[in-house]
C-alpha cells in the first residue's frame, strides 16, 4: 500500500508517495500538531489546540495558560505535562485529535512534558499499527515561550 508523502510534492507528473507506514503516521501526526483547531475551513475540529498558544503567558509553577487581559485568569486549566489519561491535561486533547483523525492507529496514548531549563515540551505517542499489529511511536519537541 502506497500513502501521500508530506510535504507534498510531484515526482514524474504525479503526487509523491511513500511505502512507509511509519512515515506517513508521522507526517499527519505532525500535521494534527501545527495545525491549529480551527483552521482547517471543512473540518473546524480539526489540528490541536496548542499552536495557538504559543504566545499566551504561561505560569511555569502550575503549568496553566493566561491570556494578557491582566485580570489573571486561566484561559484553560489544563496541565502541560501529563498523559492522556488525565483529562485535565493537553495530552488528553491531543490523543482524542490522534484518535478522530489517525484511523490507522488503535490504542493510542500521548504524553506531554514541559522541560523547563530548555524551554521546550516533549510529545511522546504510542499506539499500534492497525494493519500490521506492530507497535507504534512518535516522539517530537515543541519550542515555547
Amino acid at each position: 500500500m502506497t500513502y501521500l508523502s508530506t510535504p507534498l510534492s510531484i515526482s514524474n507528473g504525479r503526487i509523491a508517495k511513500t511505502d512507509d507506514i511509519r512515515q506517513s503516521l508521522n507526517y499527519s501526526i505532525e500535521m494534527i500538531l501545527n495545525t491549529p483547531t480551527g483552521c482547517l475551513a471543512p473540518d473546524p475540529d480539526y489540528g490541536f489546540v496548542f499552536t495557538g498558544l504559543k504566545f499566551e503567558i504561561f505560569e511555569e509553577n502550575n503549568g496553566t495558560i493566561h491570556t494578557d487581559a491582566g485580570d489573571n485568569t486561566p484561559l484553560y486549566r489544563k496541565k502541560i505535562s501529563g498523559s492522556s489519561k488525565n483529562i485535565q491535561t493537553f495530552a488528553s486533547e491531543l490523543n482524542e485529535a490522534i484518535r478522530q483523525y489517525e484511523p490507522r492507529l488503535r490504542e493510542t496514548a500521548a504524553v506531554m512534558t514541559y522541560i523547563r531549563e530548555k524551554k521546550e515540551i516533549m510529545v511522546a505517542v504510542r499506539g499500534t499499527i492497525i494493519s500490521t499489529l506492530e507497535p507504534y511511536e512518535y516522539r517530537t519537541t515543541i519550542k515555547v515561550w
